[in-house]
């Protein structure tokens, strides 16, 4: 969760960041804001791999859970 408030802060004030460089004809500024965007849209995604990656873990562990069930049964 915290990674997700990270991601959103950094892209939020990578963008103002962009804009302020922008508006003042800062070329360091904008570059800055550019770079603090991009880090969140990889944080993003780096965020969705690690939740696909859990969640396809927890499906594959409880159909061996089931399996093991199953042969206890039997």
């Amino acid at each position: 969760m915290m990674d997700k408030i990270e991601n959103g802060k950094d892209k939020v004030l990578g963008k103002m960041k962009e804009t302020a460089g922008k508006w003042m004809d800062d070329e360091d500024l904008e570059f800055q804001g550019k770079v603090q965007g991009m880090k969140a849209a990889i944080g993003e995604k780096a965020d969705d791999m690690k939740d696909a990656v859990l969640g396809k873990t927890n499906d594959l562990l409880d159909k061996v859970n089931v399996v093991i069930e199953d042969k206890k049964k039997k």
